[in-house]
């Protein structure tokens, strides 16, 4: 095909193909007596993807690193790199929920007061800032792609340092099965998934479970021992997800790596995915104070392992999180592990 030719056939314009070309995206053959470009099914083939990839808002640039990588055979970066990008993309789609939210809710104030009050303006936008300010500021402090190949070996010290025995974790985990009472077919999401433990567990139980985490290699062992389970990149604090979706939310030691401030975020992120009359079970470092911050024990003595990964983990404010719950029409059950883990289960009431 020539240039026009295939440009019709997928509705490009020439320059939009030149274009591709001269940035490196694209090599069709050139006709010897003439020097006309010519294309092939694979370059076709090639176009549409490149269209799509800008159609799901990829700059030229990131297409070219990306098509590399498929040249190169390189298909684990090239499908992290394509979650990285939803990742990105649902995290812009949940600040526009929240800008929108906002905006309604100043939209509702101008109408009672029939006017724009500053006092007003400054608190919304302020509000929206917090958040955003929050969703950008959590870093991976405790190296989870490192310590991805070791987790299922020291599960439960590398969750809490030594706030937990294995046997305890696996009874969590358990206990967050029973409480959440999944039914056939219903679907579950399980934030900071890890491995997949938890996810494993409940879509063993006939649940169609979905699971998050910001570790690719985490996320990649979870896919090798769960291959039922959707796993997906994604950030706690703006979930890739549509609204009201889940019949149940889970997340087991995933919060205490989260500040004070984050936690809530992430609970009513939870809430905006979870579904009518639906059960959230949250398992972690908690405590009945107010102190944000709090560091979990220190790993034994002689454990490098719980050494070097170990790291400072923010106690669940049980008493804030509850609080939060009621307010939000949900009946809670708390129950105490140990004096520094518990769970926590909540219900929507409608």
């Amino acid at each position: 095909m020539k240039i026009n030719e295939i440009a019709e056939r997928l509705d490009m314009t020439p320059r939009a193909i030149r274009l591709y070309e001269a940035r490196g995206l694209l090599k069709p053959e050139r006709e010897a007596e003439n020097g006309y470009r010519s294309f092939a099914e694979s370059d076709a083939w090639r176009l549409q993807t490149i269209g799509a990839l800008r159609g799901a808002g990829l700059g030229l640039g990131a297409v070219k690193a990306l098509l590399d990588k498929l040249d190169q055979g390189d298909s684990a970066t090239v499908h992290h790199y394509l979650e990285l990008q939803r990742m990105a993309l649902a995290s812009k789609w949940v600040e526009g929920k929240y800008a929108m939210t906002m905006l309604d809710e100043l939209i509702g104030r101008f109408e009672d007061k029939g006017r724009l009050d500053a006092a007003d303006l400054f608190e919304l936008t302020g509000r929206l800032r917090t958040i955003r300010r929050q969703q950008e500021t959590w870093i991976d402090a405790w190296q989870f792609d490192d310590i991805a190949p070791q987790f299922d070996r020291s599960a439960a010290l590398l969750s809490t340092g030594t706030a937990l025995t294995q046997d305890e974790y696996d009874h969590v985990l358990d206990l967050i099965a029973q409480w959440i009472s999944p039914r056939p077919g219903e679907q579950g999401l399980d934030i900071g998934t890890g491995t997949g433990n938890l996810a494993g567990l409940l879509a063993s139980q006939g649940t169609r479970m979905s699971a998050v985490d910001q570790s690719k290699e985490m996320l990649a062992i979870c896919r090798d021992k769960h291959p039922g389970v959707a796993a997906k990149l994604g950030n706690a604090l703006a979930l890739p997800f549509v609204d009201e979706r889940f019949a149940l939310v889970v997340s087991a030691f995933a919060l205490h790596f989260l500040n004070g401030d984050q936690q809530t975020l992430a609970v009513e992120e939870m809430n905006r995915v979870l579904a009518p009359n639906g059960r959230i079970c949250l398992a972690g470092l908690m405590t009945d104070g107010h102190e944000d911050g709090e560091e979990a024990a220190p790993a034994a003595a002689g454990d490098a392992v719980g050494r070097e990964h170990v790291s400072e983990r923010h106690a669940i404010d049980r008493g804030r999180l509850m609080a939060w719950f009621k307010a939000h029409d949900y009946i809670t059950v708390h129950y105490a592990v140990n004096p520094q883990i518990g769970v926590l289960y909540a219900v929507r009431k409608h």
